[in-house]
């Protein structure tokens, strides 16, 4: 028998996969109920409307994110490069949920959702690429010549403005191959030989940077 614990995540998980896939706003919770298997009562019971219910789903994510990216950071049983690459990885995969009904669907009807997705990504950003490009430097990585605001702030203002719903629409690529492109744009100028090196002999899974 399911834990309240349990089920509550399953609603979470099986709501998210039918937003991403149908948007946010013509959604109903009998809809989202009946993709979940479970009645409108027992949807209810858990989430007192559609708002609470994507308020928690933003939530989890969130949490789940952090956690798993702090681990990251802190793993000492991994070199520099799998660390960077896995974690490129990881927001390549997410990036990817970008370019769909849900996140066209908020920026254009419920923009302050949306701007609340941005401002986490914005902050993320910031924090977690700044010390991957000090550590990079330490590890003779990247060149010490660059200016490490100057690329953090590249990164950042490049994942902001490109990676949004409306911009994404006009070109001929997914945001995951998008996000793909601007990594390697930006590693291409910081690298070192050395970096470059172990960079291209070190394949994981999602995302090969070939400079």
């Amino acid at each position: 028998m399911q834990t309240e614990k349990e089920i509550r995540n399953k609603i979470l998980q099986k709501s998210l996969d039918f937003f991403l896939q149908n948007g946010y706003s013509k959604v109903t919770m009998g809809e989202i109920a009946n993709n979940a298997g479970i009645s409108k009562k027992t949807l209810y019971k858990y989430f007192s409307n559609k708002e609470n219910l994507f308020e928690s789903i933003y939530t989890s994510f969130t949490c789940q994110n952090d956690i798993y990216i702090e681990q990251l950071f802190n793993n000492n049983e991994i070199g520099y490069v799998e660390k960077v690459k896995s974690i490129l990885a990881h927001v390549s995969q997410h990036v990817a949920k970008l370019k769909g009904p849900l996140m066209q669907d908020l920026e254009s009807h419920h923009p302050q959702m949306w701007k609340k997705i941005q401002v986490y990504m914005q902050k993320k950003a910031w924090e977690k690429f700044s010390i991957l490009v000090e550590e990079g430097i330490k590890h003779g990585i990247f060149r010490e010549s660059i200016n490490k605001n100057i690329v953090v702030l590249v990164y950042v203002f490049s994942l902001q403005n490109l990676l949004t719903p409306s911009i994404l629409s006009e070109l001929p690529l997914s945001a995951e191959q998008v996000y793909n492109t601007l990594v390697n744009i930006i590693f291409e100028g910081i690298l070192t030989e050395e970096g470059r090196t172990k960079f291209n002999n070190f394949e994981i899974e999602k995302i090969r940077i070939n400079l």
